[in-house]
């Protein structure tokens, strides 16, 4: 079995490096030509709309901690489909429905995922500040968009290693290394995947792994050659700075992955049509969102499920906190999950569905969350979020 460099190897900094410097070499001049000619280009993760990430800041409100780490959660589309109702003696999580992705997500099943990871987050963090967090989920059946309540009550302070990584936590969209895994990721995973209803699938050999990558590149086709799904995508991209100070959410250039060159290239020359973006898209995922040591899923008995549903978002994102605290990269690659939605809303082929069902082995379980996992060669940059005061109510 072929030996990873460990993160920090000399190896790996050097690699790093040297695709640092054969980037900026390409991008400096285009970058002065644009800062000088007053052009699109805007440096990363510069503004407000990144200040959410200096957590926790100043706060010494325990229950102000909670939310503020988990507005940092992973999320689909980065699109923060969460509200809160604030006490010190209880936090509500909320739907907000605003925040829908339209046909990209019919079901509403990676919003209420996303919420799962929020919630994680606040867990964690509740904790660290001394609060003891009772979890209640959906505890209003006629209220559907009430998805947790939260009682905090006074405990001894418990930091973790998984509340510290939550502002270092992104999303990494680039290349990673096509290196076996260590022996030990699948048990290590599987032991953070405390919730009974959760199952995870870890798919490392050759043939299991070219069966996941083939998917996702086809559902990727079909996802883009659907013009309701690619559009209601499209609607969630921020190009400029002034789309990023008034939004706060949404997916940018920045967070895809790119490198610097392709980075300042694309602010400048002006914002891509839905098309264009789609075939970015298509081509990222053939070439670098489908490399990586691992592809995973976790699924669940009742895939319509709302519980199951926030208790596979608390699991993906605990397994992406801890593989921060080990430098390890994940990257949610749902295109699939997409397309079964969109199979089962439209009463279309199960190409999808027979497809994950194969993938998991059983056609008793629904996948709920697809990701990959490997050593990134570049660090992700952060995405934009909206501050605490913007998701109250």
């Amino acid at each position: 079995m072929t030996s990873t460099p460990p993160p920090g190897h000399p190896i790996l900094q050097a690699l790093s490096r040297r695709s640092f410097l054969k980037g900026l070499g390409g991008g400096a001049t285009l970058l002065w030509t644009a800062a000088s000619t007053g052009c699109g280009y805007f440096p990363a993760e510069e503004g407000e709309a990144y200040a959410p990430w200096n957590f926790p800041g100043g706060e010494e409100r325990p229950e102000y901690i909670a939310v503020g780490a988990a507005i940092l959660a992973a999320n689909p589309h980065n699109t923060q489909p969460w509200l809160f109702r604030i006490t010190p003696e209880r936090i509500d999580l909320y739907a907000d429905m605003s925040k829908s992705l339209g046909a990209m997500d019919g079901l509403h099943r990676e919003m209420t995922i996303g919420l799962g990871c929020a919630l994680e987050n606040l867990v964690w963090a509740a904790a660290a500040a001394g609060r003891r967090a009772e979890v209640t989920l959906t505890p209003d059946d006629a209220d559907p968009t009430w998805v947790a309540s939260v009682a905090l009550t006074p405990a001894t302070p418990e930091p973790s290693a998984l509340y510290e990584a939550i502002p270092r936590r992104h999303t990494n969209r680039g290349r990673y290394m096509n290196a076996a895994p260590p022996a030990e990721l699948e048990g290590a995973l599987r032991e953070r995947v405390f919730e009974p209803e959760v199952h995870l699938t870890f798919l490392v050999e050759d043939a299991e792994r070219a069966a996941f990558r083939s998917g996702t590149i086809d559902a990727t086709k079909a996802i883009i050659h659907d013009r309701e799904m690619n559009h209601d995508s499209h609607v969630w991209y921020r190009h400029t700075k002034e789309e990023l100070d008034r939004n706060r959410d949404g997916l940018t250039l920045d967070a895809t992955g790119a490198g610097a060159t392709l980075r300042a290239l694309g602010k400048v020359v002006g914002r891509p049509t839905a098309d264009e973006a789609g075939q970015h898209w298509l081509d990222a995922t053939r070439d670098a969102h489908t490399t990586g040591s691992a592809f995973c899923l976790l699924s669940t008995p009742d895939r319509d499920s709302r519980r199951e549903q926030l208790l596979c978002g608390r699991a993906y994102q605990r397994l992406h906190l801890w593989a921060t605290t080990v430098g390890l990269a994940m990257h949610p690659l749902n295109q699939m999950a997409e397309r079964q939605d969109r199979e089962q809303l439209l009463g279309l082929e199960p190409r999808f569905t027979n497809l994950l069902h194969g993938l998991i082995g059983s056609d008793q379980m629904g996948a709920q969350m697809l990701f990959r996992v490997g050593y990134p060669w570049d660090d992700a940059l952060t995405s934009p979020r909206r501050p605490i005061d913007w998701v109250t109510r």
